[in-house]
């Protein structure tokens, strides 16, 4: 009989969902000879179509009777029989279904099916429907236990179950080692080689991935027919670990195919499963290190989250921050978690290999089930590679389950994202940046004192009104291009901390686009310890005029909303001006340290010249006369980084170290722009 369109799930039937025998008459004169499922016989019953009755069915003589002390009698029976006529051969009976009613039966029925998640062999009326998948995936257990079986009335009884179910699972055994022999298998004989709570192997969206088989079954819907594997994996919230369910699709297809070019396939399969094992532990301890608050290094592409919208974006070192809590606050809905069975019951034990060998699927690719169970146990015997066994909380099987992505922010695009663990890497800090910083005397000292008390937290200073006044602000402000936004940039590698980096624009014109804006920026920068950069801020900051009405608004909106937060801000936050030339009171109030730019002089140019050349790869034949000559042009600092910039580009095409000819051609050409001297 075709498995097309068949539950590879099994049934069993509670209450009067069943094929109840209570629908039989009693006859109150019957003495019963043994207790209930005790009489080591079957009872057969029949019916001609799933609108009638099931009947007293004699196979020998091919009758069916209507017996009114069935019912006592049936009782009794170890097993009861139900069949009808074959979907395809009316002529031929067809298995129905089964219920086992031996206690005797029942009792080995527990050791048979431990461990098989949903059945539950205690069940009063236990019924299993054709065509009987559980025995299938237990099958060679079964028969160990049956033929160890040393109490007779238990194995006559077994005996009982086993030339009934025999009939049906045989065959599909036979043809499915020939498929797995050829290294082939069919559409109908998908749930042949997929057993509930082994490890499936897939690739989804370029990833490798073992997820924990829980269910699999047909079905249909508009494209055709289809083998659906309910599957779990690994996820994480930012303080726990737990499953999430996931499912496989395997379009129907004619004749057979490779093993190897299905969608999905048994993990012990694999063709390389050790390098396999080897790349997923090393991703899943990766995965277990990066659970809750991490910022880090990215390369690569991402996908950017929304409500609105998913896009594929790409950075190239670009700092992130992983915190799946806030991603799941602020960007998408987390992972829904479902609980994790202890470490214990999920270490490699002997009982492990035992079960496994006696599942039809693992005993009918022994060599390769083997392999797999070696792989795991070295693995298992090696350890950690990446952290500490101290902070290890799951086992080398369920790191195999992890997600490959974790998801946070990107600094960068400034967007809610997922991430792929394999490129997310330590950040290297660029150590020499606060040192080659161009400031006035003593003001280096000030903004490293400052920032590094307030990011450690520990100065107890505290406004009259407890929580304010806790964060500290600062206004750099000078014409562009002479090193504000560096500033900033600089203090943060100098102390390993998360830069924030926006414009004032950003937030908004609107009181709720302002508030709201600032909520999230403030709330998020206060628990990743990041420094603020608000950019540009000139139009916040500048005194009211009456001249521009809608102005006004916007500044009497900052006045409400901007000052308000800022009072109670707790971090460190840079604010920049290209040139203020009134401030606002309240706002000037409020800034705890301002430092003005002044227009870059010649060493301090020929500075940024000497820094900006020698942070090149290749040779530079630029002499210290060059580069004094260079100073000489009343540029700023950001025109001398895109120049330089442009002349390696020209001397890297043109396959020669950076010359002042290169500048030179650069600066010709900029002339007319920059009215370079």
């Amino acid at each position: 009989m075709s498995e097309r369109g068949s539950s590879v799930q099994y049934h069993r039937s509670v209450g009067s969902s069943s094929p109840s025998l209570s629908k039989m008459s009693v006859d109150s004169n019957y003495t019963p000879e043994f207790i209930s499922g005790m009489r080591p016989e079957t009872k057969q019953l029949y019916r001609s179509d799933d609108r009638s009755p099931w009947d007293e069915w004699n196979p020998a003589a091919d009758k069916i009777h209507k017996d009114a002390e069935a019912g006592s009698y049936a009782q009794e029976c170890a097993i009861i029989v139900r069949r009808e006529p074959h979907p395809s051969n009316n002529n031929q009976p067809a298995l129905h279904s089964i219920t086992v009613q031996s206690p005797l039966i029942k009792k080995v029925l527990d050791g048979i099916f431990e461990g098989f998640e949903g059945l539950n062999t205690q069940l009063k009326v236990l019924t299993f429907k054709a065509p009987f998948h559980p025995f299938y995936y237990r099958w060679h257990r079964f028969e160990k236990l049956r033929n160890d079986e040393q109490d007779l009335d238990t194995k006559s009884h077994l005996d009982l179950l086993y030339e009934i179910i025999s009939e049906e699972i045989l065959p599909h055994i036979e043809a499915m080692e020939d498929l797995i022999k050829n290294n082939v298998m069919s559409f109908d004989y998908l749930w042949a080689i997929f057993s509930p709570g082994m490890e499936v192997y897939t690739n989804i969206d370029g990833h490798d991935r073992i997820l924990s088989l829980k269910n699999c079954s047909y079905g249909a819907n508009m494209s055709g027919e289809f083998f659906s594997l309910e599957c779990r994996y690994i996820d994480c919230d930012g303080s726990r670990f737990g499953y999430v369910e996931t499912s496989i699709e395997i379009n129907s297809f004619n004749g057979v195919k490779r093993l190897t070019d299905l969608d999905a396939i048994p993990s012990h399969l694999h063709p390389d499963i050790e390098s396999l094992i080897r790349r997923l532990r090393a991703r899943g301890e990766r995965f277990e290190l990066l659970n809750g608050f991490h910022h880090m290094s990215y390369s690569g592409f991402y996908t950017s989250r929304s409500s609105r919208q998913v896009r594929k974006r790409h950075v190239e070192n670009g700092r992130i921050i992983i915190d799946p809590k806030s991603f799941s606050i602020y960007g998408m809905p987390g992972p829904n978690l479902e609980a994790m069975e202890s470490t214990s019951q999920t270490e490699l034990t002997e009982a492990d290999i035992f079960n496994g060998i006696d599942n039809v699927i693992y005993k009918a690719t022994r060599q390769t089930f083997s392999k797999y169970q070696k792989v795991l146990r070295s693995f298992n015997r090696t350890g950690n590679s990446e952290m500490s066994v101290s902070v290890s909380i799951l086992t080398l099987k369920q790191r195999l389950l992890c997600a490959p992505i974790v998801s946070g922010y990107c600094l960068t695009s400034k967007s809610w994202a997922e991430f792929d663990i394999e490129n997310v890497c330590p950040i290297r800090w660029s150590e020499n940046a606060f040192a080659e910083l161009v400031l006035p005397g003593g003001y280096k000292d000030i903004i490293r004192a400052f920032v590094h008390e307030q990011l450690s937290r520990e100065d107890g200073f505290d406004d009259i009104i407890s929580g304010k006044g806790l964060g500290f602000i600062m206004l750099l402000s000078g014409d562009p291009g002479v090193g504000k936004t560096l500033t900033a940039e600089s203090v943060a590698e100098e102390m390993h901390q998360p830069l924030y980096s926006m414009s004032a624009g950003e937030l908004g014109e609107t009181a709720a686009e302002v508030e709201e804006s600032l909520d999230l920026v403030l709330d998020l920068t206060n628990k990743w310890n990041a420094i603020l950069l608000l950019d540009e801020c000139d139009m916040f900051l500048e005194a009211r005029t009456t001249a521009d009405i809608r102005r006004n608004r916007l500044i009497s909106v900052t006045y409400l909303v901007f000052l308000k937060k800022l009072e109670y801000y707790r971090g460190v936050m840079f604010l920049t001006s290209n040139r203020i030339s009134d401030f606002d009171a309240a706002f000037e109030s409020r800034i705890h340290l301002t430092i003005h730019y002044p227009a870059l002089d010649m060493a301090s140019r020929l500075h940024i010249w000497k820094t900006f050349v020698g942070m090149g790869k290749s040779d530079s034949q630029l002499s210290e006369k060059d580069l004094e000559t260079l100073a000489k042009n009343e540029i700023n600092g950001r025109q001398i980084k895109n120049i330089v910039k442009t002349a390696r580009l020209l001397s890297k095409q043109q396959s020669t170290p950076l010359a002042m000819h290169h500048v030179d051609m650069v600066l010709r050409v900029k002339k007319g722009v920059t009215n370079l001297t």
